[in-house]
This record gives C-alpha cells, structure tokens and sequence, in this order.
C-alpha cells in the first residue's frame, strides 16, 4: 500500500468522523435510546480523535525523520492513538455510569498497554 494512499484514507476517515461527531451530538437524543447515543457517540468521538492525531502525528514524523516515514509508522501511529482514544472514551464511559474511575480507568491503561506490547512484539 503506498503511503499517499494511505494518508488519503485516514484524511477521509477523520472528515466522516468529525462530520457524524457533530451530527451525533446535535441530533441524537440521550435520553430516548441511551445505548445508541453514547454508543455512536464513542465511536465517532474514538475514529475522529485516533486519526486527527493520526495525521498530526504523521507530519511531526515527516518533519523529525526528514520525510523517510514508512508505512508502518504511520500504522503504527494509527493504532496508538486509537488505544489512547479508547481510553479516554471508556474514561467517558466510567464518568457516565457512575462507576469507580481511578480503579477502572488503571485497569484500563494496564489493559490496552499490554496489548499495546503484545501487538508491537509480534509485529516484529
């Protein structure tokens, strides 16, 4: 896959996130259908912010790495800030249902870190 291509896909991913982030927040109501709202509302908040930094991330590469940016990074980056998305957005989630936050949200963390390496070991 060339890296362009790529880069294209991810811009277009975060222009229909960002587009159905706005409409989930103006037009879905909470409370007629709670789980449809907050579940849509996770998922374009996670798709909008992992590829807006996705692309962000991908520039500051391009410019620290002097334009040599491989495919893998950008992926790599990708998947990153969708783990760190995720745990934001079931932060979001704990604060909703009232749950134990500190708790939850380290079990969280230690959770999706260790997917994180367990990802980046087999990769290799």
């Amino acid at each position: 896959m060339k890296k362009s291509f790529l880069i294209f896909i991810i811009f277009i991913l975060f222009g229909v996130s960002l587009t159905t982030f706005f409409l989930v927040l103006n037009y879905v109501d909470p409370f007629e259908n709670t789980f449809l709202a907050l579940f849509s509302f996770m998922l374009s908040y996670t798709l909008f912010v992992s590829s807006f930094f996705c692309l962000v991330l991908y520039f500051f590469k391009n410019i620290y790495f002097r334009g040599n940016v491989y495919v893998y990074n950008i992926l790599s980056s990708f998947r990153q800030w969708f783990l760190i998305s995720v745990f934001f957005a079931c932060v979001t989630y704990f604060i909703h249902i009232w749950a134990p936050m500190i708790l939850s949200s380290i079990l969280v963390f230690i959770s999706l870190f260790f997917l994180e390496l367990f990802i980046e070991n087999h990769e290799k």
